[in-house]
């Protein structure tokens, strides 16, 4: 059948199917749009996710491409969608209440497909399974990638030198060469590549390929080609630098190089690929597709089918609305640094230099010292009144752009009445100094390192109650020479001061 041929008739039931799927799906924009409205401004404000503009104009030419199949299927509405739906419903409560913001963008984005599924029936879903499931691109989310990605790029870059003999010293995401010093930046980590060659590689392998195995090949291939290929980019941009003395590829022309890079790196990738293309002889035989059903649905169970997503959205919004006001009632409380104990003196008013940054939190910062002896402490502390103030965010810092992280990992302890303590340890430098901290985290009482544990933990309070309040704990100290004795110097301080460090000590 050709595209250009004129679309058939519709089966009997879609005039009202439509009706309904399109007033579902207004009134879900409306419901949840601040979160839609959340992905939008990632869109145009992360580069990483500019992609994400394209991801809705592609689902709708799919879905076009696909109307002869449907117009010879009859809507019948699907039940197991409706509890699927209640599933997405509760995930974004969860993600609303826990302050994980890719969870609840993830749980709106897939009501939009569940939607469609539950009033269009599973026949007419398995149809457009592509389409209906590639949406979910537009979720905002890969940030958490940045790290690990810098990470190997710094040691893919390192080799590479080592390869060509060129002598290299590697301190954690910096690296020195006779010539000069490089940092792997958050900007060079190659997730803005990774996730655009997956979403591109994903459409191409469905649009190029009809088994499921060379599918999932090229889409392996998708993700592993700019992860090798943001690693050759930043060898290249080094040697470009080293050898132009330090005229080319520095400040923002290296990232233009960059995406001209990928966009030949994906050329390659897509030539490649179509080596080994299968063409769509048939509509039918692709994955998914069903054999035309006739005859009319069960009209009614439409209706209750959009009766009962619309109910589901509604009671999800005002779940959270019963949240905010019973959150707002939450009592003030004012903290304050614990006093010196064992020895440790202040705390006084800290001067300049490091301070971490944590968003819409109360924040307190004093100098401690005992002897030759200072550490600095940081507490960011939030009551839990405000539902958009949130320990675990991407915009609180442990350190400004002026400082530079050497090296990161956890440390043990045994603190006496304590047991084992664990903390994050990470070392940073400015042109000034070098400094060891070491931070924990504090939610209703209960302390951990990690972060999804603590974002588990600020749920489990909003959903139960319970002891009040969220911190962040930092400590951190100069290291001059050896990080063993700024460890050392942590150590001592916990050791006398851990048992007022807990916010129903400074909460008054």
């Amino acid at each position: 059948m050709n595209d250009y041929e004129e679309t058939p008739a519709l089966a009997a039931g879609w005039f009202r199917a439509l009706i309904l799927l399109t007033f579902c799906l207004i009134l879900l924009l409306i419901v949840f749009l601040p979160t839609f409205r959340d992905i939008v401004s990632l869109w145009w404000r992360s580069s990483t996710y500019n992609h994400g503009f394209l991801i809705l104009p592609i689902v709708g030419y799919l879905i076009w491409q696909s109307r002869h199949r449907m117009a010879s299927l009859t809507p019948a509405p699907s039940l197991v969608a409706v509890v699927v739906m209640l599933g997405a419903s509760l995930l974004w409560v969860m993600g609303k209440l826990a302050g994980v913001a890719v969870v609840e963008q993830f749980a709106a984005v897939a009501m939009l497909p569940v939607t469609a599924w539950g009033i269009l029936g599973t026949k007419v879903a398995q149809t457009l399974l592509f389409p209906l499931t590639y949406i979910l691109f537009a979720v905002p989310a890969g940030d958490f990638l940045v790290g690990p990605l810098q990470d190997i790029t710094a040691e893919f870059v390192v080799w590479a030198l080592k390869l060509t003999g060129i002598p290299v010293y590697l301190e954690g995401r910096y690296f020195y060469i006779p010539s000069g010093a490089f940092e792997v930046a958050e900007a060079c980590s190659g997730v803005g590549y990774l996730i655009a060659s997956l979403a591109l590689g994903t459409l191409y392998a469905y649009l190029t390929y009809r088994s499921p195995w060379r599918r999932l090949a090229f889409i392996v291939l998708s993700g592993v080609v700019p992860i090798v290929a943001n690693g050759v980019r930043a060898y290249v941009i080094v040697m470009i630098a080293d050898l132009s003395d330090y005229t080319l590829a520095v400040s923002i022309d290296h990232i233009i190089y960059g995406w001209v890079f990928f966009g030949v790196v994906m050329l390659l990738l897509f030539w490649l690929g179509s080596l080994f293309r299968e063409d769509i002889r048939d509509p039918a035989e692709e994955p998914g597709s069903v054999m035309p059903s006739t005859g009319d649905g069960p009209r009614g169970n439409v209706l209750l089918a959009a009766g009962l997503i619309v109910v589901l959205a509604l009671a999800t919004k005002g779940m959270v609305i019963l949240d905010a006001a019973r959150t707002a009632g939450i009592p003030e409380a004012a903290v304050g640094l614990p006093a010196g104990q064992g020895g440790w003196e202040g705390p006084v008013t800290a001067g300049d230099g490091w301070r971490p940054r944590f968003r819409k939190a109360e924040e307190l910062v004093g100098d401690y010292g005992r002897g030759s002896s200072a550490v600095r402490l940081y507490l960011a502390y939030y009551s839990g009144r405000d539902r958009d103030a949130e320990l675990i965010n991407w915009a609180n810092r442990l350190y400004g752009d002026e400082h530079r992280r050497l090296d990161e990992w956890r440390e043990s302890m045994d603190l006496p009445g304590r047991g084992r303590w664990r903390v994050n340890a990470v070392l940073i430098e400015d042109d000034a100094e070098r400094r060891l901290l070491w931070y924990w985290y504090e939610v209703g009482g209960t302390p951990t390192i990690s972060k999804v544990e603590a974002k588990a933990l600020a749920l489990r309070q909003r959903l139960l109650g319970g002891e009040q309040g969220a911190a962040a704990w930092v400590i951190g100290t100069v290291v001059p020479g050896d990080v063993e004795e700024g460890s050392r110097v942590l150590r001592d301080y916990l050791r006398e001061m851990l048992p007022v460090l807990k916010v129903a000590e400074v909460r008054q």
